[in-house]
């Protein structure tokens, strides 16, 4: 008797998507995934330009995310960590905040930096100490409350809170108003203080890649948006049609295909230009973040400080992050404010311009939030699932959680 194998298909070729396909694949599954755009990664990928490699969007991965320590081999990845800390720049001077636990000989200047007082800084390693004392799953049972409210409830100074949290957690969260959940919050911090914030060698597609390094060529289609689900069958945008026994639906809120397009709750957007220079604005492998009230740039990385593949020439490239929707001012205009808002503090003169990034959906909503859910939100019926991170919180572990979970649950079906 000769079994018939399940077909799976795939709509979204990002972390989620991936995740799904890579589980599902390992246990003997036909998969085909489809994805709208000229690659595979969603959020998460790199272009090649000029001899610079081009996150789209600037983007870290934190080691400590449990679900990048199941499913991805870190050591293939050729991970490069960024310092424990961060460059402040402000309109009286630039200062650091590093993580003395890590850095000692960073110590003495983090104690006196002026972003914060000492009882700033004392409050921040009491916090760290009890976020290693607390599960995920305490972490995100916790009542929530925006991260801003929950910062000035702990005891840190507004000083601390304009100088560091603002720009740092704006660009985790890609909003410096600090309306995110105190629940992300808590975990990022968690994640920050017990891994390393790092990149790929050869840049964030490299993720992507190797959860799909097990598809054979055929089993992924791209440039190939599906407009409507009916029953086992997708039909794309050009009029063709594909059936498979199961369907997992990996896009984001905007683009799931009809009929089970969801509620669409507010979105994070965020522009990322690309600068190369023959100077770099500053040597170490550090962010910088932008404490100026009225900051244009949110933060700053030199990435190949990092990596020496993110550029074959030999020139520093810059990547600058811009915050909210800036779709009115023309790319002129943008690097010029850009230029001169960073010439504050750096020699920007001869920064040329090499890319921009605009990137209308960056993260879901997370104005609440959880860390795990019931079977039921990844189930539409029995041959079509549902995963991405926006069904949880806005992160790559979140992403691989959904997978992996919408896998598991076909695999059990088939138990």
């Amino acid at each position: 008797m000769v079994l018939k194998v399940k077909r799976v298909i795939i709509v979204g070729g990002g972390i989620a998507g991936l995740t799904a396909a890579k589980i599902l694949k390992q246990n003997g599954f036909d998969i085909l995934l489809i994805e709208a755009s000229d690659k595979i990664g969603g959020r998460v990928c790199t272009d090649e330009k000029d001899g610079f490699l081009l996150d789209r969007g600037f983007q870290v991965l934190l080691t400590a995310y449990p679900m990048a320590k199941e499913l991805l081999d870190y050591e293939s990845l050729h991970l490069k960590s960024f310092l424990p800390g961060a460059k402040i720049l402000h309109q009286s001077g630039i200062t650091e905040i590093m993580d003395p636990l890590r850095r000692p000989s960073a110590l003495f200047n983090t104690l006196f930096s002026p972003a914060g007082s000492l009882g700033d800084k004392f409050q921040m390693l009491r916090l760290k100490i009890k976020l290693a004392k607390m599960s995920l799953k305490e972490i995100f049972n916790e009542p929530e409350q925006t991260t801003d409210s929950y910062l000035l409830k702990l005891g840190f100074s507004d000083k601390m809170i304009e100088w560091f949290f603002r720009p740092f957690l704006g660009g985790i969260f890609l909003e410096r108003d600090l309306l995110t959940s105190s629940r992300m919050f808590n975990f990022v911090f968690k994640m920050f203080s017990e891994g390393h914030t790092v990149i790929p060698e050869n840049g964030m597609s490299q993720i992507p890649n190797q959860l799909a390094s097990t598809l054979k060529k055929d089993e992924i289609l791209l440039n190939k948006s599906v407009v409507f689900i009916d029953e086992k069958k997708v039909k794309t945008i050009d009029g063709q049609e594909y059936e498979g026994d199961y369907i997992i639906l990996a896009t984001n809120q905007e683009n799931t295909p009809t009929p089970f397009t969801p509620p669409f709750t507010d979105k994070k957007i965020v522009t990322n230009i690309y600068f190369s220079s023959l100077k770099a604005p500053f040597t170490e492998p550090i962010i910088a973040l932008n404490a100026n009230k009225d900051a244009f740039v949110n933060n700053v990385a030199v990435m190949n400080n990092l990596s020496n593949r993110y550029s074959k020439s030999g020139k520093y490239l810059i990547s600058a992050s811009i915050l909210g929707d800036i779709k009115d001012l023309s790319i002129d205009e943008i690097i010029k404010r850009t230029k001169e808002e960073l010439s504050t503090w750096f020699d920007t003169k001869n920064w040329k311009f090499v890319e921009r990034y605009a990137i209308p959906y960056a993260l879901p909503n997370q104005t609440h939030i959880k860390g795990f859910a019931a079977d039921e939100k990844f189930k539409i019926n029995d041959t079509t699932y549902i995963c991405g991170d926006y069904l949880l919180n806005g992160s790559i572990n979140a992403a691989m959680w959904t997978g992996k979970r919408v896998a598991e649950l076909i695999l059990d079906q088939n138990n």
